[in-house]
């Protein structure tokens, strides 16, 4: 398997080398100017430039590796230490971006606004909760006075209707009294009837029908006045109650304006939350200052045993602590190594067979032979590691 993979490999590179060469090779490159040449070096150039990161890129990655040797054979005692300190970076780095990934429950507006007035909060609310709970009492006496106030008007529309009921009923009263009169009259005188009786019978209910009708037009018209009376005195306290409503509801709506709130339950609930942002915060500040004591503390265990970076573990204190992720970092940098290694050979191999027909061709073609050209191939010899002269 391994070995058709590296033939497959190879082809890959010659297809590759193919399209780099210019058509033609050595034969045209001889018979070609200075300027030809230097375009072809800088070309190359390129390829050297990529050996020589890569390079440094290995020599980074290996010395990585070489430290992840040596922590695997620390002491037991020293491995210990180490892996106390990591571990408390790696809860608080979890702590702190806890805090930042946390979702903020009061805006920055409401926050600084709370903060500027932080003194005066705990009594504003305690105004601003007396201020709408006297308000509801005032409303409700408002609406109290406003019912009784309708009530005495409709007794009084009652009363002043019953008034009218009562006229009309006397004046039919004296119209069937004057009737049964006249009738009666007639009879006594035309045909010498005896109604003595029927006189007092009439008479009787007339003046019955007449006081009753007196005594509920007096009535009536007592209970109008009482019901003006009652109706001037709730408007009075109407007025008052007006004015206490309009006042109060002037301070409570400047309140809830003052500290953008709409009411003084919303206005404790952001309040509360404001005291759990501060008491976040401090405790975010204290996590940082424990986090930077044992950065420092970890770094400078790390630097004892000689590591190539010790300030790297930092940023993946966990790898210390846990096992297998030291074996993951591991793994990755093996690999990532493997593909330096590869991309250095496939760059190497490309210089060395252009080089090889460039050297060629200046021998053939002195003119091309420049300070310019001669330099950058003193250039791709050093970025490369080849040692071969033009």
């Amino acid at each position: 398997m391994g070995f058709f993979k590296r033939r497959k490999d190879r082809a890959a590179l010659e297809k590759v080398m193919e399209d780099v060469r210019v058509p033609g090779g050595l034969e045209q490159l001889s018979g070609t100017s200075s300027g030809m040449v230097a375009e072809r070096c800088e070309q190359l150039m390129q390829n050297a430039r990529e050996i020589d990161d890569g390079k440094k890129e290995y020599y980074i990655v290996t010395s990585y590796l070489n430290d992840i040797e040596i922590i695997e054979n620390l002491a037991p005692d020293q491995a210990e230490e180490i892996q106390k300190a990591a571990d408390y970076v790696a809860k608080l780095n979890q702590s702190r971006d806890q805090f930042l990934n946390t979702s903020k429950r009061i805006s920055d507006a409401q926050f600084k606004m709370l903060q500027s007035q932080e003194d005066q909060i705990p009594d504003a609310i305690k105004n601003l909760r007396a201020n709408e709970e006297y308000q509801a009492t005032v409303k409700r006496d408002m609406q109290y006075l406003e019912g009784e106030k309708q009530e005495w008007e409709i007794q009084n529309r009652e009363n002043r209707r019953l008034r009218k009921r009562l006229r009309r009923a006397s004046f039919m009263l004296l119209f069937a009294a004057a009737t049964a009169a006249v009738l009666m009259l007639v009879l006594s005188l035309g045909f010498d009837y005896d109604l003595q009786y029927a006189w007092i019978g009439i008479i009787a209910a007339a003046l019955f029908g007449s006081a009753y009708i007196v005594f509920r037009l007096e009535s009536s018209r007592r209970d109008i006045q009482q019901a003006e009376v009652n109706i001037n005195y709730a408007i009075l306290l109407l007025n008052k109650v007006k004015i206490k409503y309009v006042n109060i509801t002037n301070a409570v709506d400047y309140g809830r304006n003052r500290f953008h709130v709409r009411d003084s339950r919303e206005f404790e609930y952001q309040w509360e939350m404001y005291q759990n942002a501060m008491r976040e915060q401090e405790k975010y500040r204290k996590t940082n200052e424990d986090l930077n004591y044992y950065y420092d503390k970890l770094v400078r265990l790390l630097k004892k045993c000689g590591l190539y970076d010790s300030r790297v573990w930092t940023e993946q204190p966990q790898a210390l602590v846990d096992q297998k992720e030291m074996v993951e970092i591991k793994h990755d940098l093996l690999v990532r190594r493997q593909k330096l290694r590869s991309k250095i050979a496939f760059n190497l191999d490309i210089v060395k067979k252009e080089r090889a027909e460039i050297i060629k061709a200046l021998r053939v073609n002195e003119e091309a032979r420049t300070v310019q050209v001669l330099e950058m191939i003193r250039s791709i010899d050093k970025l490369s590691g080849m040692e071969e002269k033009a």
